[in-house]
């Protein structure tokens, strides 16, 4: 018996299952909207200074996000706070790829995938969650490279032209809010140039590259466009070296190594479900609470491996039933690409093409030394990775549908629990008074933890972009910086003591958090092992939610 195509079953979705897709999307939105971080990220305060008094908008490795930012702030009335304005952007920029991502999956999947779980799963990742309550760079380019597949996937069924340039022109719209979308535009150009399109809508491959191409000349054109706001000549060298600016300030790239697989490892996993350690912190100061939310979180996950594993149990090979030939196929409104797109190997395409940028952004961000930003992508990309799969077979990706709501329960509690309540209740640090002292003691030197922290919360409130030459990174760091040798670092720091200026640190004590920081600038022995010898003399301490920061003149 003949087999029918995939799209000659599909049938709607039932209106229960679209009001529970909407709801999913309402209530992850709504959440990111309530809960914005309290503790922003020296990169978040850069960006809104940068937005608040117009400096270095066009920024290299992320050319629009700032501009974006801008014209957000003119729309909304008033004077509203620059850095709440932008959280609030990127919440919204979630809640659109939530949405954009709930028709690619239903497209590429069919109605009858479990698209309310999928969406539950990558909406409640921490990678989601973190960077649609905070001011980064990563939620407006995953929208616009979401919308470039949408318009890709609509391109290869209907093979209109149009939807050629509409998805090239998203990709590169992503690229030029964030270099790191680069894989994805790419990968889409190489899914392109194996496309062919069938009957009277086919086209060379030649044309399909360059329709989806074109618009990313947009790209070389918005860089040299910004090259004069730099105060950069229109030269070939002063181009390149701008557009790759954080590869050649050392900001960016790494040789892969243990460490550095070390670090991608555990940014994958937080990627899905927060691991830091203020976990263990949370744990001690409210051990029922923190404790019993975790318990729920991991029983969801179980109860969830449990369903997975009996419906994979009951799943039996698919005979699909032909359509009745008496009764044509009647298209069903809004899934034109579903009926214009019979072929099983469309689906093995999209899988193939998918596949390629989710590896793309992976060895990107192995190179960038594990980095969690990278990453972003990655649930949003699975998802569409594994409902792809029900093309043509169905079985693959529809076991999952009964586990997959209690999977996204679990990381909701999870990363609400460890993620998005403690950084919107609690003070992980307290610049406020270290930048009072700041202001009383313009002499003095300041050896900090996270000196970018505290010069970018400067620069965002006075307007002035450089801070005080005095700010500086703690002990271990400078040393590093002045050559590797603690001989260069003592003679530092006497040529500070003899010119009778104070030196102060804020890296010794305090809250002992394993955290991404810890990792890569060394412990607190490392610190006092440098400083041996030394009088150290705490002068003030800073309350924070685990305990005092203190401050330490060495003398």
């Amino acid at each position: 018996m003949p087999l029918a195509t995939p799209s000659a079953i599909r049938v709607p979705p039932r209106g229960g299952a679209r009001r529970l897709e909407w709801l999913v999307i309402g209530l992850l939105t709504g959440l990111c909207l309530a809960l914005p971080t309290h503790n922003s990220t020296p990169d978040a305060w850069y960006y809104a200074a940068c937005v608040r008094h117009g400096h270095e908008l066009a920024q290299p490795h992320h050319l629009l996000y700032s501009v974006a930012g801008g014209l957000w702030l003119r729309l909304l009335p008033g004077t509203p706070d620059a850095l709440a304005a932008l959280k609030a952007l990127n919440a919204l920029a979630y809640g659109g790829a939530l949405l954009v991502l709930r028709d690619l999956l239903r497209r590429v999947g069919g109605p009858a995938a479990p698209v309310a779980g999928w969406l539950l799963v990558v909406g409640s990742s921490f990678g989601m969650l973190r960077f649609a309550t905070e001011n980064e760079t990563y939620m407006l380019p995953l929208l616009l490279s979401l919308l470039a597949s949408r318009s890709w996937w609509r391109a290869r069924a209907t093979g209109a032209a149009g939807r050629w340039l509409v998805a090239g022109t998203w990709a590169a719209g992503a690229a030029l809010l964030h270099q790191i979308h680069a894989g994805w535009w790419l990968g889409l150009l190489a899914g392109t140039a194996a496309s062919t399109l069938p009957g009277a809508a086919g086209m060379a491959r030649w044309r399909l590259v360059l329709l989806y191409g074109l618009p990313a000349l947009l790209v070389p054109l918005a860089y040299a466009a910004a090259l004069p706001g730099w105060g950069l000549p229109f030269t070939p060298a002063a181009y390149w070296h701008f557009v790759f600016r954080d590869l050649y300030a050392g900001q960016a790239g790494a040789a892969p190594s243990g460490h550095t697989l070390l670090l991608t490892s555990i940014s994958l996993l937080r990627t899905f479900g927060q691991v830091h350690g203020s976990g263990l912190a949370l744990l001690r100061r409210w051990p029922w609470a923190v404790g019993g939310l975790a318990l729920l979180s991991a029983g969801l996950l179980v109860l969830a491996g449990r369903l997975g594993w009996a419906a994979r149990r009951r799943a039996a090979p698919t005979v699909l039933v032909p359509a009745p030939t008496a009764q044509p196929e009647v298209a069903t409104p809004g899934l034109s690409a579903f009926q214009a797109d019979k072929q099983p190997a469309d689906g093995r395409l999209f899988w193939r093409t998918h596949l390629l940028i989710l590896g793309l952004q992976l060895a990107c961000a192995i190179w960038a030394e594990g980095n969690a930003e990278f990453m972003v992508m990655v649930p949003a990309l699975l998802a569409l990775l594994l409902v792809s799969r029900s093309i043509p077979d169905p079985a693959p990706g529809w076991v999952l549908g009964p586990a997959l709501p209690w999977v996204g329960a679990s990381l909701l509690v999870w990363n609400l629990t460890f993620g998005l309540l403690p950084a919107y209740a609690l003070r992980f640090s307290n610049p406020a008074p270290l930048l009072a002292r700041l202001r009383r003691q313009p002499a003095a030197w300041w050896l900090l933890r996270d000196p970018n922290l505290v010069l970018n919360q400067l620069h965002y409130r006075t307007g002035q972009a450089l801070g005080p030459a005095q700010v500086l990174p703690a002990p271990v760091l400078l040393m590093r910086r002045l050559g590797q040798s603690p001989a260069r670092f003592r003679a530092w720091l006497a040529g500070r003591r003899a010119a009778g200026q104070p030196v102060y640190t804020d890296a010794l004590g305090g809250p002992q958090l394993l955290d991404r920081a810890r990792l890569t600038q060394g412990s607190d022995d490392a610190q006092f092992a440098l400083l041996a010898g030394y009088h150290l003399v705490r002068v003030d301490s800073f309350p924070t939610s685990f305990g005092p920061v203190y401050l330490t003149e060495i003398r």
